[in-house]
């Protein structure tokens, strides 16, 4: 009942919403130093504080619980310690100023970016494709390809297999598929061919590395879309002096972000949870960096333009240094 009083009481909802803002700008506690003698279970060390200073374990050590049981369940694939729950929590509901506390030194509370990375993008693979990762999901996938490639090059034969094509151009050529073509007209559907066919081998290179390393492609390419987002925040209030070694962890946790709603979203079935990976970005770049929401969205969409010409010019020229290697 009280929930249902903050979303319809216009005065209550405003509290509510200061009180989450407060709550968002306040960097992570650590728990205060414990001025209790504690003798260490481990090593027998007599000692204050919450850790003991020969060993590190820690002074809150007891019995087994079912909560202690499942983290060391989780630690086994490196999840269970350095604060994942904290870091999900933070990027669900404060990712820019989480990562803010984490460059300016507080790395010990969350869980490491890249490695935090690496487990969500393993995550996504196997809740976008089920566990059928098996050589004969692989087959299936091969005997798909096969059979769409089969129909595409039908569809060609069933074109060209029109005795003479038009093309208008200054010279009103006509190029006769049935071989009857001039020199001149061979060499250029040749070369139209050639080019097509290096397209399609950068293509499937592309998809074979994406196949093998997807995480590690996943990170290629996040960096690669984004890289020029920093010229945009290089000098952003909230942290003046931005080396583009903080930024690349940035964008790292910040892609994180994106992974936990995307994942959440893939799962539950819930649209809105997609929607809402797609803004946590807006949101995390506006919440570290401290300019306002139009400068932000502005700075975003021309880096969109900027990424996308730049692939471009990437593919274009991979084709070029394929066809330079061909012909020599």
């Amino acid at each position: 009942m009280n929930a249902l009083s903050v979303i319809t009481d216009k005065e209550k909802r405003k509290v509510w919403l200061r009180a989450f803002h407060i709550w968002q700008l306040r960097p992570h506690e650590v728990a205060p130093l414990s001025e209790a003698t504690h003798k260490c279970a481990s090593c027998g060390t007599v000692y204050q504080g919450n850790f003991c200073p020969r060993c590190g374990q820690s002074a809150n050590v007891g019995r087994f619980s079912f909560k202690k049981a499942f983290l060391l369940f989780l630690d086994v694939w490196g999840v269970g310690n350095r604060g994942m729950f904290r870091s999900i929590r933070d990027l669900v509901l404060r990712p820019g100023y989480m990562i803010r506390d984490y460059l300016r030194g507080m790395q010990s509370a969350y869980f490491p970016p890249f490695k935090m990375f690496f487990l969500l993008a393993a995550l996504s693979f196997v809740v976008e494709h089920g566990f059928t990762l098996t050589d004969e999901q692989d087959k299936e996938d091969a005997k798909i390809s096969l059979a769409q490639k089969t129909e595409n090059v039908q569809e060609t034969n069933e074109y060209t297999n029109v005795s003479e094509i038009d093309m208008e151009g200054d010279k009103g050529w006509k190029i006769d598929i049935d071989g009857k073509e001039s020199p001149k007209d061979q060499k250029l559907v040749e070369t139209v061919r050639s080019k097509i066919m290096m397209a399609e081998k950068v293509k499937d290179f592309l998809l074979s590395l994406r196949k093998k390393n997807s995480s590690l492609f996943s990170l290629f390419f996040l960096l690669l879309f984004f890289s020029p987002l920093y010229l945009f925040l290089r000098h952003a209030p909230s942290i003046p002096d931005f080396r583009f070694s903080e930024f690349v962890v940035a964008l790292v946790y910040t892609s994180n972000a994106y992974s936990i709603y995307s994942i959440a979203g893939e799962l539950l079935s819930f649209t809105i949870l997609d929607f809402l990976a797609v803004l946590i970005v807006f949101v995390s770049f506006k919440q570290l960096s401290g300019y306002s929401k139009f400068r932000v969205l502005g700075s975003i969409t021309l880096t969109f333009i900027m990424s996308f010409v730049l692939l471009v010019i990437l593919f274009v020229a991979a084709i070029l240094v394929l066809d330079f290697f061909k012909g020599g």
